[in-house]
């Protein structure tokens, strides 16, 4: 999918709501997001594919200067609005993350969350998003496991698109990774989207320091 089928899903998803604004994805942060960062002291962050922006804005309230990426300018212009309602500056941007890069500065702080391309275009991004960390930032990558077919939950059913953690580990320096494996998520308590349900999911999951 192009830019334009993703300004038409999140363009359907809105008016799909019977007037009030609807969202594509959940407003919930992803777990995974919450657990890693709650501990770690604000600083600068870069949410990249960051759709409608629920990390982004979760990870401004807590105190970081967040920029957010997508290509996506419907999905851009829908997260500006989430993040006025919630009172948070976010700065947003129009750019393709696999083009995309930041105009000299590091982050303490890079998310790429559900991003999902051929393994070749998805190790480059996460190979250049590594690049742009600070010393002692950190890398943290989710995305629908190949596994994740089997059981049923959401998510793409193309594994040409979907993550293994030994992929993850081939996209970035293996001494710097502090966590790579597969995931369980509850759909229930860390959905995705909305109406996602009951049952579980399996997510790869990547963390990686500068």
């Amino acid at each position: 999918m192009d830019a334009n089928d993703w300004d038409t899903r999140y363009r359907l998803a809105r008016e799909a709501q019977g007037g009030r604004p609807g969202r594509l994805w959940s407003a919930v942060p992803a777990q995974i997001v919450q657990d890693t960062v709650t501990a770690c002291a604000p600083g600068r962050a870069l949410d990249l594919a960051t759709g409608d922006g629920r990390n982004a804005i979760w990870l401004a309230a807590r105190g970081w200067n967040v920029t957010a990426v997508d290509f996506s300018a419907e999905a851009i212009g829908q997260a500006a609005e989430h993040a006025r309602e919630s009172g948070v500056a976010v700065d947003w941007q129009v750019g393709d993350a696999t083009t995309w890069a930041p105009s000299g500065e590091t982050f303490d702080l890079v998310t790429v969350i559900y991003l999902h391309l051929q393994e070749d275009a998805l190790r480059a991004v996460l190979s250049r998003a590594a690049e742009w960390l600070s010393p002692g930032g950190h890398l943290l990558v989710l995305g629908h496991d190949r596994t994740n077919i089997g059981t049923g939950a959401p998510g793409p059913a193309d594994p040409g698109i979907l993550y293994t953690p030994e992929l993850l580990r081939s996209a970035v320096d293996p001494s710097r990774i502090v966590r790579c494996e597969t995931i369980r998520r509850d759909l229930a308590t860390d959905p995705e989207a909305p109406g996602d349900g009951a049952g579980y999911a399996l997510d790869t999951l990547l963390i990686a320091t500068a």
